[in-house]
């Protein structure tokens, strides 16, 4: 079963809710199967689906052999209902797209900028100039209803959208939705999510439905700095402050390097390319295939580097998972690239422990996806606001 039929006041918001997302998981499907997963009667299933209909998001598709020799109407989601608007910010450029309802992407475009760190007003102006022409090109379509655009930061941000800090950007205690909010053509509500955050929710939805995890941590090392998340059975987990799962100021080495976040021995401090790079002498700007052409050519300074990254990898792993008991970590950004020489530390952290308690371990995996994923994740957020809340999707006129 998808869920369980709701008591409460909200029964018909809940109800639509499972029916929505029951067909959404298992299209195209019959009434029949819609009561079967969400355990609605047959009244309330054919009033559940008639609503959708009438607001667009679900559709007749065909007939299929019933098992009495009546045919059943399938249902199916609609995807040109729904247009999902997300951009992703970067020190040196901004990416747009437009989605529909199916994950296809409708529209994108990426621009270059020269805005200098600490310049909000300037990120602000690039953000504004291509939501702008995102939320354009998906108004063209007939009927089509835009959820609630996204901006994917690399920042740490609060649960009120604020930047607590942005490292690559240059920015501190930055409020970017109130400004960007009011800069647009047309009035939107703009959600501000961190990248790491949104990949992790892309790489969860990998999973299928009877096997994702109820626990999983999500580490991504980057350029600069290691960002992360906890996904909680399918949500992310942001704590009190929306802070929660910043695996990158996970402490690996109280005598270690001062971190900027003024704690010291942090995972990113070892972990990021930069960090990677600097602890073998490297030149700063190589690549991360540079840096393994130089692993594999057996440079000692390169493979020092790994080591001590392989380490505060494992000792990072074991703090999340002594706390937060995860069923599975996901390594992705330059990880999976880096994973030949950063395994033996994982291993080894795992087969000590297992040796003493063989359960209390999680599974470690790399991740699916690779640049996009951000993007992508910010589409199954967009989507699952429409799944878990059909309601707020207009009639059609």
């Amino acid at each position: 079963m998808t869920g369980s039929p709701a008591l409460s006041s909200d029964v018909g918001r809940h109800n639509l809710s499972l029916v929505m997302a029951a067909a959404a998981e298992n299209a195209p499907c019959a009434r029949m199967e819609l009561r079967e997963r969400t355990g609605l009667v047959s009244g309330t299933v054919t009033t559940m689906v008639e609503d959708l209909i009438a607001r667009g998001l679900l559709v007749e598709s065909g007939n299929v052999q019933g098992r009495r020799g009546r045919p059943r109407r399938l249902l199916m989601p609609a995807p040109d209902r729904v247009r999902t608007v997300a951009v992703q910010l970067f020190p040196r450029s901004v990416f747009g797209e437009v989605r529909d309802m199916a994950g296809q992407v409708l529209w994108s475009a990426h621009r270059a900028h020269t805005i200098e760190p600490g310049d909000g007003s300037g990120f602000v102006t690039a953000l504004t100039d291509i939501f702008d022409s995102a939320i354009e090109h998906a108004n063209h379509a007939s009927n089509a209803w835009i959820a609630n655009p996204v901006a994917v930061l690399p920042a740490i941000v609060a649960h009120d959208s604020n930047i607590v800090a942005a490292l690559p950007l240059g920015l501190r205690a930055f409020d970017v939705r109130t400004p960007l909010q009011e800069a647009l053509a047309q009035p939107r509500s703009i959600e501000v999510i961190n990248e790491g955050r949104l990949s992790a929710l892309a790489e969860y939805t990998t999973y299928s439905s009877d096997t994702r995890p109820r626990a999983m941590a999500y580490i991504s090392a980057q350029r600069e700095g290691v960002g992360g998340a906890l996904v909680i059975e399918g949500n992310i987990y942001g704590g009190s402050h929306g802070l929660a799962g910043l695996v990158g100021h996970v402490g690996v080495d109280m005598a270690g390097p001062q971190c900027s976040c003024g704690a010291r021995g942090c995972l990113g401090l070892y972990l990021s390319l930069h960090a990677l790079l600097e602890c073998a002498g490297l030149d700063s700007s190589l690549s991360v295939t540079e840096l393994i052409d130089l692993l594999e050519a057996n440079n000692a300074n390169a493979h020092a580097a790994l080591d001590r990254g392989g380490e505060a990898l494992a000792s990072a792993v074991g703090t999340m998972s002594n706390y937060t008991d995860v069923d599975v970590v996901v390594l992705g950004g330059i990880l999976p690239a880096l994973f030949p020489w950063l395994e033996p530390y994982l291993n080894g952290l795992i087969r000590s422990r297992s040796e003493r308690v063989p359960h209390f371990n999680p599974q470690i995996t790399l991740a699916t996806y690779g640049l996009e994923s951000p993007l992508t994740g910010a589409w199954h957020h967009a989507r699952r606001s429409v799944l878990d809340n059909p309601t707020i999707v207009p009639y059609l006129s």
